[in-house]
């Protein structure tokens, strides 16, 4: 079978490999779709020894193990890439993205392939139908659309906030949407002003960061805001901007940041009692209940104005998405040409 490999001394390639063989207890899956996450870009960049490539993954069972229950043969599914043990000390506390075997865990060989194994673990806590009637495109952004609705519970906003976002790709325009069915008000900042511009209906975006502060003063009556939300952005910005948080507010980092020696005013954080949260991955609930979002259309996947490439053209979707031409970019091996 095609998959996309990672190798620290060439970087990812379309390669021949063998199908992974499964126990009884797993499931082998014919991906769809794997939408091409950010992370996924910042592995090629930092060339870690070991990086498996893709886990925004949508498609049909095509085996299933005769031990593997409630899934059957032909099965339309969602596979998320990381699975807790759901009793560890982190598990108990509702830090299921800390537990030891959801870091140990993960999809072979990747999704950006024709099939992947799902081991038992994942069948068990991973695996999800899609529902009749949503596509495969749609149903890949589960796991992302995820990331981002435990995010929002950890940040506890509520009807009568108001929230920033800087950053306004995939996760700050679908942070925007979960923020906004809660009830509370969105402003976002993005250099990009198409990007800005489609934060409506969710919310008001700006290409200027002095015209996003105005708005800020505006609409707080000069308070701040109730959380500020960075999905993107220099480090430094991070510590800049302080001074749109209200007192007592939220700053949230939900990104991964290149190292930086920018510190952060720990007097401010002191004397304004601010809050510093991050989340980084969902749990399996939040898997079920995102999936849900998706189907009934209360978060909008076409928002994102995805695009799918074949797996030969893994090397132009990265490109495009890097470049910002495109906000979401998925790989499959059933399509021969972009489109």
């Amino acid at each position: 079978m095609k998959a996309i490999v990672y190798k620290q001394s060439s970087g990812a390639s379309l390669t021949d490999l063998g199908i992974p063989p499964i126990s009884e207890a797993e499931a082998l899956i014919d991906v769809a779709a794997c939408g091409l996450c950010g992370t996924d870009l910042m592995k090629l960049a930092s060339k870690p020894a070991q990086a498996v490539l893709g886990h925004e993954i949508a498609g049909t069972i095509a085996r299933l193990g005769k031990k593997a229950k409630g899934f059957k043969e032909g099965d339309r599914v969602v596979l998320a890439h990381h699975v807790p043990c759901l009793d560890c000390h982190y598990c108990r506390r509702g830090s299921v993205s800390m537990c030891r075997q959801f870091k140990a865990t993960n999809v072979e060989p990747g999704g950006f392939s024709e099939q992947v194994r799902a081991s038992e673990l994942h069948v068990k806590h991973a695996l999800l139908k899609i529902p009749k009637g949503l596509g495969f495109t749609e149903a890949s952004q589960t796991e992302p659309l995820a990331c981002c609705l435990r995010n929002v519970k950890r940040l506890g906003s509520r009807e009568g906030d108001t929230v920033g976002i800087v950053g306004l790709g995939a996760v700050g325009l679908m942070t925007a949407q979960l923020l906004a069915l809660r009830g509370a008000s969105v402003l976002g900042l993005d250099l990009d002003e198409s990007r800005a511009a489609g934060l409506s209906p969710y919310g008001r975006g700006f290409a200027q960061s002095a015209d996003f502060d105005a708005a800020v003063r505006t609409a707080t009556q000069g308070r701040g805001l109730d959380a500020l939300v960075f999905t993107a952005g220099p480090a430094s910005m991070v510590s800049e901007r302080l001074g749109w948080l209200r007192d007592g507010g939220t700053l949230n980092v939900f990104a991964s940041f290149h190292p930086s020696q920018t510190p952060v005013d720990l007097n401010a954080i002191y004397h304004r009692e601010l809050t510093i949260m991050s989340s980084y991955s969902p749990h399996p609930d939040d898997l079920r209940e995102s999936l849900a979002l998706i189907a009934s259309g209360a978060v909008s996947i076409a928002a994102l104005k995805p695009r799918t490439f074949g797996l030969e053209q893994f090397d132009e979707a990265a490109r495009q998405v890097k470049e910002r031409r495109l906000m979401k970019a998925l790989l499959s091996p059933l399509a021969g040409a972009a489109r």
